[in-house]
């Protein structure tokens, strides 16, 4: 389900940095760290930002201040293509 939706923000939120659409992304990522039954693949969906919407990505970044919880997620990086697969398996 979390894949899911995050395949869904991608698809339809703009590579824009405007602060509606960057404010709704963040949004999404609060909702995504307090997910509790799960651990949720944060790294694989933040790398997949940084690669698809990197204006979005830079913009949001620079919006959140380093004392907020999202700080973190902006500071992990992996693979490209692992995370794509990664979160391909969470969908089948």
């Amino acid at each position: 389900m979390i894949v899911r939706e995050f395949f869904g923000l991608i698809d339809t939120i703009p590579n824009q940095d405007d602060q509606e659409t960057i404010q709704k992304f963040l949004r999404y990522l609060q909702g995504v760290l307090r997910i509790k039954q799960v651990v949720p693949p944060s790294i694989e969906i933040m790398t997949i930002v940084k690669q698809t919407k990197p204006i979005l990505y830079h913009a949001a970044r620079r919006s959140i201040l380093s004392s907020s919880n999202l700080h973190m997620l902006f500071q992990v990086d992996m693979d490209v293509e692992l995370a794509q697969e990664r979160l391909k398996q969470y969908i089948q």
